[in-house]
Protein backbone atom coordinates (compact mmCIF):
# COMPACT_ATOMS: atom_id res chain seq x y z
CA UNK A 1 0.00 0.00 0.00
CA UNK A 2 2.67 2.44 1.00
CA UNK A 3 4.58 1.68 -2.68
CA UNK A 4 0.85 2.60 -4.07
CA UNK A 5 0.35 5.69 -2.03
CA UNK A 6 4.17 6.57 -3.06
CA UNK A 7 3.92 5.72 -6.55
CA UNK A 8 0.80 8.13 -6.78
CA UNK A 9 3.06 10.95 -5.20
CA UNK A 10 5.75 10.73 -7.53
CA UNK A 11 3.32 10.79 -10.54
CA UNK A 12 1.21 13.57 -9.36
CA UNK A 13 4.21 15.24 -8.78
CA UNK A 14 5.47 14.53 -12.27
CA UNK A 15 2.62 15.92 -13.81
CA UNK A 16 2.87 19.11 -12.57
CA UNK A 17 6.93 19.86 -13.58
CA UNK A 18 5.43 20.64 -17.51
CA UNK A 19 3.23 23.30 -15.78
CA UNK A 20 5.64 24.99 -13.64
CA UNK A 21 7.87 24.95 -16.61
CA UNK A 22 5.31 26.70 -19.24
CA UNK A 23 4.76 29.57 -16.62
CA UNK A 24 8.42 30.51 -16.60
CA UNK A 25 7.32 32.03 -20.18
CA UNK A 26 3.74 33.99 -20.89
CA UNK A 27 1.92 36.39 -22.76
CA UNK A 28 3.19 35.88 -26.88
CA UNK A 29 4.19 33.08 -28.16
CA UNK A 30 7.83 32.77 -28.77
CA UNK A 31 9.03 33.65 -32.30
CA UNK A 32 11.58 31.57 -34.26
CA UNK A 33 14.02 32.85 -37.22
CA UNK A 34 15.71 30.84 -39.65
CA UNK A 35 18.80 32.32 -39.77
CA UNK A 36 21.37 34.08 -37.91
CA UNK A 37 20.53 36.88 -35.34
CA UNK A 38 22.53 39.56 -34.17
CA UNK A 39 22.63 40.41 -30.11
CA UNK A 40 23.62 43.93 -28.99
CA UNK A 41 22.47 46.67 -26.72
CA UNK A 42 20.34 50.22 -26.61
CA UNK A 43 22.44 51.77 -23.52
CA UNK A 44 25.55 50.47 -23.13
CA UNK A 45 24.96 48.83 -19.92
CA UNK A 46 25.80 44.91 -19.48
CA UNK A 47 22.32 43.68 -21.17
CA UNK A 48 23.72 42.79 -24.27
CA UNK A 49 26.67 40.62 -22.96
CA UNK A 50 24.06 38.68 -20.56
CA UNK A 51 22.25 37.86 -23.84
CA UNK A 52 25.23 36.82 -25.57
CA UNK A 53 25.77 34.79 -22.22
CA UNK A 54 22.26 33.50 -22.14
CA UNK A 55 22.47 32.46 -25.86
CA UNK A 56 25.67 30.28 -25.47
CA UNK A 57 24.38 28.68 -22.39
CA UNK A 58 20.93 27.20 -24.29
CA UNK A 59 23.40 24.69 -25.67
CA UNK A 60 21.75 24.75 -28.56
CA UNK A 61 22.97 27.83 -30.77
CA UNK A 62 26.78 28.34 -31.57
CA UNK A 63 28.04 31.87 -31.60
CA UNK A 64 29.63 32.91 -35.22
CA UNK A 65 27.01 30.38 -36.78
CA UNK A 66 23.46 30.86 -35.21
CA UNK A 67 24.52 34.11 -33.42
CA UNK A 68 27.31 37.03 -33.20
CA UNK A 69 27.41 39.69 -30.90
CA UNK A 70 28.21 43.23 -32.07
CA UNK A 71 29.35 45.47 -29.45
CA UNK A 72 28.21 48.73 -30.60
CA UNK A 73 26.96 48.27 -34.40
CA UNK A 74 25.84 51.01 -36.79
CA UNK A 75 23.66 51.10 -39.62
CA UNK A 76 27.02 49.50 -41.99
CA UNK A 77 26.92 46.42 -39.90
CA UNK A 78 22.74 45.68 -39.57
CA UNK A 79 23.11 44.41 -43.41
CA UNK A 80 27.09 42.70 -42.75
CA UNK A 81 25.64 39.62 -42.55
CA UNK A 82 22.35 38.18 -43.50
CA UNK A 83 20.60 38.67 -40.02
CA UNK A 84 17.04 37.34 -39.59
CA UNK A 85 16.62 39.43 -36.77
CA UNK A 86 18.32 41.82 -34.26
CA UNK A 87 18.04 41.41 -30.66
CA UNK A 88 18.41 44.71 -28.80
CA UNK A 89 18.55 43.88 -24.52
CA UNK A 90 18.22 47.64 -23.40
CA UNK A 91 20.13 48.88 -20.26
CA UNK A 92 22.07 51.84 -19.85
CA UNK A 93 24.63 52.62 -16.94
CA UNK A 94 26.56 55.57 -16.54
CA UNK A 95 29.37 53.44 -15.92
CA UNK A 96 28.99 51.53 -19.73
CA UNK A 97 28.56 55.11 -21.11
CA UNK A 98 31.60 56.50 -19.59
CA UNK A 99 33.59 53.09 -20.68
CA UNK A 100 32.96 54.14 -24.34
CA UNK A 101 33.59 57.50 -24.30
CA UNK A 102 29.90 58.47 -25.57
CA UNK A 103 26.97 60.57 -24.13
CA UNK A 104 23.54 59.07 -24.01
CA UNK A 105 22.76 61.66 -27.05
CA UNK A 106 25.26 60.18 -29.08
CA UNK A 107 23.87 57.07 -28.12
CA UNK A 108 20.14 57.20 -29.04
CA UNK A 109 21.58 58.68 -32.22
CA UNK A 110 23.41 55.16 -32.60
CA UNK A 111 20.84 53.10 -31.34
CA UNK A 112 18.10 55.50 -34.15
CA UNK A 113 20.41 54.65 -36.79
CA UNK A 114 20.57 50.87 -36.19
CA UNK A 115 16.84 51.03 -36.23
CA UNK A 116 16.37 53.20 -39.55
CA UNK A 117 18.86 50.39 -41.19
CA UNK A 118 17.15 47.38 -40.29
CA UNK A 119 13.75 48.98 -41.25
CA UNK A 120 15.29 49.55 -44.08
CA UNK A 121 16.54 46.49 -44.88
CA UNK A 122 13.64 44.68 -43.71
CA UNK A 123 15.05 43.38 -40.56
CA UNK A 124 12.93 42.47 -37.54
CA UNK A 125 14.24 43.93 -34.43
CA UNK A 126 13.41 42.10 -30.99
CA UNK A 127 13.12 44.40 -27.63
CA UNK A 128 14.80 42.72 -25.22
CA UNK A 129 14.68 44.13 -21.07
CA UNK A 130 16.63 41.29 -18.82
CA UNK A 131 17.76 43.23 -16.27
CA UNK A 132 15.59 44.79 -12.94
CA UNK A 133 13.85 48.27 -13.65
CA UNK A 134 16.11 51.00 -13.27
CA UNK A 135 13.90 53.45 -14.41
CA UNK A 136 13.72 56.86 -11.99
CA UNK A 137 10.56 58.66 -12.09
CA UNK A 138 12.72 61.25 -14.30
CA UNK A 139 11.01 61.35 -17.65
CA UNK A 140 14.54 61.79 -19.71
CA UNK A 141 16.11 58.81 -17.84
CA UNK A 142 18.91 57.20 -20.18
CA UNK A 143 16.86 54.12 -19.86
CA UNK A 144 13.87 55.60 -20.75
CA UNK A 145 14.68 57.03 -23.52
CA UNK A 146 16.61 53.80 -24.94
CA UNK A 147 12.95 52.18 -24.62
CA UNK A 148 11.47 55.01 -26.76
CA UNK A 149 14.55 55.25 -29.07
CA UNK A 150 13.59 50.46 -29.75
CA UNK A 151 10.24 49.87 -28.91
CA UNK A 152 7.79 51.60 -31.05
CA UNK A 153 9.87 49.74 -33.92
CA UNK A 154 10.45 46.54 -32.41
CA UNK A 155 8.69 43.90 -34.54
CA UNK A 156 8.78 41.67 -30.76
CA UNK A 157 9.52 42.28 -27.47
CA UNK A 158 10.24 40.01 -24.72
CA UNK A 159 11.00 41.37 -21.25
CA UNK A 160 11.15 40.22 -17.41
CA UNK A 161 8.21 41.02 -15.19
CA UNK A 162 9.96 42.89 -12.87
CA UNK A 163 10.18 45.75 -15.83
CA UNK A 164 6.70 45.71 -16.66
CA UNK A 165 4.89 46.47 -13.15
CA UNK A 166 3.93 49.62 -14.23
CA UNK A 167 2.31 48.23 -17.59
CA UNK A 168 5.37 50.36 -19.77
CA UNK A 169 5.45 47.62 -22.23
CA UNK A 170 1.73 46.80 -21.96
CA UNK A 171 0.96 50.35 -23.48
CA UNK A 172 3.35 49.53 -26.27
CA UNK A 173 1.70 46.54 -27.32
CA UNK A 174 -1.70 48.52 -27.20
CA UNK A 175 -0.48 51.33 -29.05
CA UNK A 176 1.36 49.50 -32.09
CA UNK A 177 0.00 45.73 -31.85
CA UNK A 178 3.84 44.13 -31.02
CA UNK A 179 4.03 40.77 -29.51
CA UNK A 180 4.76 41.07 -26.15
CA UNK A 181 6.45 38.03 -24.26
CA UNK A 182 7.07 37.79 -20.58
CA UNK A 183 9.76 36.40 -18.94
CA UNK A 184 9.52 35.56 -15.02
CA UNK A 185 13.23 35.89 -14.74
CA UNK A 186 16.31 36.87 -16.77
CA UNK A 187 17.27 33.34 -16.41
CA UNK A 188 14.13 32.22 -18.59
CA UNK A 189 15.79 33.85 -21.66
CA UNK A 190 17.82 30.47 -22.13
CA UNK A 191 14.77 28.24 -22.66
CA UNK A 192 13.52 31.44 -25.46
CA UNK A 193 16.71 31.39 -27.04
CA UNK A 194 16.67 27.18 -27.76
CA UNK A 195 12.84 27.93 -28.90
CA UNK A 196 13.67 30.54 -31.11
Amino acid sequence: MKKIVSFALVLALLMTIPMFASAAISGDPVMTFDGPVMITNAGQGPGGKMGRLLFSRAGTLVEEQDFFYVDVPYAADVTAREYSAIFVVIGSTDKGLGATGITIDEEIARVNEVMAAAKEANVPVVAVMLEKDKRSDVATNSNERCIDAVCPSASWMVVIKDVNTDGRYDAFKTANGTPLTILDNSMDFIELAKQI
